[in-house]
């Protein structure tokens, strides 16, 4: 699965993704997801999971909120 795929199929929650391949939009596999950053952060360490990219598949600020530098 694409990197871009797994966020599109995730949207909205916190992903944990293993490349197999280097670039912008690498082949890999969803090794976790969720969408409670708490819940995934404490799996995350359970599982001992290391040398994964982690992402949040969503916009950074919620519609309707506004940010000022």
């Amino acid at each position: 699965m694409k990197l871009e795929e797994a966020k599109t199929l995730y949207k909205g929650e916190w992903i944990a993704f293993r490349a197999s391949e280097e670039g912008d939009n690498p082949e890999g596999e969803v090794v976790l997801h969720h969408k409670d950053r708490r819940t995934f952060d404490k799996e995350l360490l359970q599982r001992g999971l290391t040398e994964v990219y982690i992402t949040f598949a969503g916009p950074p600020v919620p519609e309707g909120y506004t940010v000022i530098f």
